[in-house]
């Protein structure tokens, strides 16, 4: 497995690995019109993909800015995001490999990150957990579902780095 910074080229494999993970997870919630432009956000602060030894995309990740009036006046300058992972390839660190490389750009940024889940979504907030990230709060997401509600969400932070200043903390 090879963690990168995520290319042009790699857009085209993540698009069909997200097309793969909305079959089986539901995420995203509403399928984007344009995928590509959608694992390119607004206020990008980088992007990663962890691709297999055939050079397909395994999983995906993004480092974001807080769109103003997303989030909360508490939450973190900087969020993760468009994080997805193979179904195939779970529990094998790709997602671990992901989140340390957005955790480690927004430590070099010198800002606190922090992430959202789907409260429902009980198996991602547990593979987070293991990951070391916990809880600080939930409440209804600023977006809509597919069904038009505001799901629960769980705000979670990474754990405490040494020498990070209090970044990750609540």
């Amino acid at each position: 497995m090879e963690l990168r910074g995520r290319r042009d080229e790699d857009l085209p494999g993540a698009a069909r690995l997200l097309a793969r993970v909305h079959t089986a997870d539901g995420y995203p919630s509403r399928w984007p019109e344009d995928p590509g432009a959608w694992l390119t956000p607004t206020g990008q602060r980088g992007a990663w993909v962890v691709a297999g030894e055939d050079g397909d995309v395994l999983g995906h990740v993004a480092l974001v800015d807080r769109a103003p009036g997303r989030g909360l006046a508490s939450d973190a300058p900087v969020e993760v995001v468009r994080l997805f992972v193979d179904p195939a390839r779970r529990r094998c660190g790709v997602a671990a490999l992901l989140l340390a490389a957005a955790v480690a750009r927004a430590d070099e940024l010198g800002l606190d990150v922090d992430l959202q889940v789907v409260a429902a979504s009980a198996r991602a907030v547990t593979a987070y957990e293991r990951l070391g990230w916990r809880e600080v709060r939930r409440h209804a997401a600023a977006w809509t579902s597919a069904s038009g509600e505001h799901p629960e969400v769980v705000r979670m932070v990474p754990p405490p780095r040494a020498g990070a200043g209090g970044r990750g903390a609540a």
